[in-house]
């Protein structure tokens, strides 16, 4: 059974006020020894008031990007993962190099 984790690779804020404006996150699917990523950034929106940056959690800001990208986007990106580890598991082309 596949496994999906999200996680933060970094978070980019402003210097003057400490609004945290891009997350960088990556996803992991793993099944048993076959495991596949993905990574992207996502401009988050600043909020009404500010939560000091030292008190953020990975999960509110995992949380925050998931809703910016959309139920339809993290399904798609979700899936793809879930379909690169079919492939892994029983890949439909092959390589070779031809003897000389």
């Amino acid at each position: 059974m596949a496994t999906t984790t999200w996680a933060l690779a970094n978070v980019d804020y402003d210097v003057s006020d400490g609004f945290c404006h891009t997350a960088h996150w990556t996803v992991k699917t793993v099944d048993g020894d076959y495991e596949t990523s993905s990574y992207g950034s996502t401009e988050l929106n600043r909020p009404s008031s500010l939560t000091a940056r030292t008190d953020l959690k990975t999960a509110d800001i995992i949380a925050d990007v998931k809703a910016i990208l959309g139920t339809d986007r993290v399904t798609a990106i979700e899936t793809d993962l879930t379909d690169q580890i079919t492939k892994l598991k029983t890949p439909v082309q092959g390589s070779f190099v031809p003897a000389s």
